[in-house]
């Protein structure tokens, strides 16, 4: 009977590769076990947006360091990038990079229905709101040009008129409407309303972010009131009557600017008497009562609150949400997977 020949198996290439594979897993994959996450800091410049039924916080913040060889072969060492963070649920929407400057701030100055609108110290820089994808920046912004201006204070956004305004190196203010990537003339009463305001320099540094009395919509004010192991909250009317806003003393305490809504007051504080770490504690003006507390790993440096009541306060390290209902939480930014996604 005829028997067909077998060829031989060619063992010799596949017992190479094994070496290689080896070398792989311990030059990428130890190096990656053993090295520390990038360090995270967030900028100051944050905004707001809605996209696809859903409230976003637009967070610039800087991403120093790589984890593991792989990523320092693929990623640049500083970086500051964009992360667009659903508030309702925590997850990144997208997360771009906007430069590898190591010296290098973002402010988000607008979001239409398609753009958003961010300047940088690069100049104006239009993202695709959905993708975060660019679309335009700096010279490439038609109607800025060769006159554009590197530069966050040479640009600001007008919200009676909807657009954002900026000055071109001839001092010429300039706009360019929501959702829309072409500027042009400003306005008169847009150019009266903005004459002096935008620079070619460096934006003044912000105001202090707490402060010892808040004022509220109402036109009353929340006070702090020492007592003997930190500070008590009171309600000060206009015609200065003092009411006790619930019972609680917070240790070092001081409020949140920026972080009063009709609904609730913020108070940074130690986390107690005997530890200095801060912590930040929503204080409802209905019943003084402490609604939700957070430990932070730093003081709040800034604090804004979006148009569906949802309050964001920035510090250094982390972003924390404080719910219209009071809840408080802290968003994850800056997160990445192996290859540094």
């Amino acid at each position: 009977m005829y028997q067909p020949i077998r060829k031989a198996r060619r063992r010799l290439p596949v017992l190479l590769l094994i070496p290689l594979l080896l070398f792989g897993l311990m030059f990428f994959g130890f190096s990656y076990l053993v090295s520390s996450e990038p360090d995270i800091e967030v900028q100051t410049g944050v905004g707001f947006a809605a996209s696809d039924g859903r409230e976003l916080v637009l967070v610039p913040y800087e991403r120093h360091g790589t984890r593991g060889m792989f990523q320092m072969m693929t990623q640049d060492m500083f970086q500051v990038r964009l992360a667009a963070v659903d508030m309702a649920t925590g997850t990144a929407v997208w997360d771009t990079q906007l430069s590898d400057k190591l010296v290098w701030e973002a402010s988000v100055l607008a979001a239409g229905r398609s753009h958003l609108y961010v300047a940088t110290d690069s100049g104006l820089v239009i993202l695709d709101l959905r993708t975060g994808a660019e679309v335009a920046a700096g010279g490439a912004v038609t109607g800025l040009g060769e006159k554009y201006v590197a530069g966050r204070a040479a640009y600001g956004y007008d919200p009676d008129g909807r657009s954002v305004v900026a000055m071109n190196a001839d001092g010429a203010l300039l706009t360019i409407g929501l959702d829309s990537v072409t500027a042009g003339p400003a306005r008169p009463e847009i150019a009266a309303k903005w004459a002096g305001v935008l620079s070619p320099g460096r934006p003044d540094t912000s105001p202090s972010a707490t402060a010892s009395k808040v004022s509220l919509a109402t036109g009353e004010q929340v006070q702090l009131r020492e007592r003997a192991v930190g500070n008590a909250l009171v309600r000060v009317g206009a015609d200065k009557r003092e009411t006790p806003l619930g019972n609680v003393v917070f240790p070092s305490a001081a409020l949140v600017v920026g972080g009063a809504t009709p609904q609730h007051v913020l108070v940074r504080h130690n986390r107690t008497v005997n530890d200095t770490d801060p912590a930040l504690s929503v204080v409802s003006l209905q019943t003084g009562a402490v609604t939700g507390a957070l430990p932070i790993e730093s003081s709040p440096e800034r604090a804004l609150t979006a148009s569906n009541g949802t309050t964001a306060v920035v510090t250094r390290t982390e972003i924390a949400t404080v719910t219209a209902d009071g809840r408080i939480s802290a968003l994850t930014i800056g997160k990445t997977d192996f290859f540094g996604n």
